[in-house]
């Protein structure tokens, strides 16, 4: 089964001081390196952004399309709404080692009694802007943002989800300021 994967890159990036998807690490914007990652586990990729990111084609980047921003949870709203496959697998834009074997570990549970999310769980923790999600759900979100708020794990956690356990943490790294992404350089 085929999967449009979206990258989540339409935040404020307030603890980084600037946009988090241009911070370069190793002379590449932290945005390429999760696009490079993600591109080949994909059918096609999206990028959920408030900002024109000039190395990315214009006509796979998209706005918000809720008026309010309820954080990561409006970005995952907007890429359901573009994506064209039934399942579409998120990424944050600042986890440039995320794993190469992502989406293929998530995909086998698609198929599990009523699955409408598959979230990786790393050390008893959930990772929900990594989310596998079904289309299906894009109704729901402006729904529950006006009932419940808008905290991306507790939707998650309002509906039939899955945990896959991941055992190595790294991969799920974010960069959320200089000092995380000097931490990475110098790994």
């Amino acid at each position: 089964m085929q999967v449009d994967g979206v990258i989540l890159a339409g935040g404020k990036s307030t603890r980084m001081g600037s946009n988090k998807s241009q911070i370069l690490l190793n002379n590449k914007p932290l945005i390429n390196h999760v696009f490079d990652r993600l591109h080949p586990q994909v059918g096609k990729i999206w990028i959920s952004t408030n900002v024109n990111l000039e190395q990315f084609p214009e006509n796979i980047q998209f706005k918000d399309q809720l008026e309010e921003s309820f954080g990561p949870l409006t970005g995952v709203y907007s890429g359901l709404k573009q994506a064209q496959t039934d399942w579409v697998q998120f990424c944050p834009n600042d986890c440039p080692l995320l794993p190469a074997n992502l989406v293929s570990e998530l995909k086998k549970f698609i198929t599990q009694a009523n699955a409408e999310i598959i979230i990786p769980r790393v050390d008893g923790f959930l990772e929900p802007t990594f989310i596998l999600c079904s289309k299906s759900l894009v109704d729901d979100i402006p729904l529950y943002v006006k009932k419940q708020g808008g905290k991306l794990q507790k939707w998650v956690m309002a509906h039939n989800y899955i945990c896959v356990d991941f055992n190595d943490k790294k991969p799920f790294t974010n960069i959320n300021n200089k000092d995380d992404l000097a931490l990475i350089e110098n790994a």
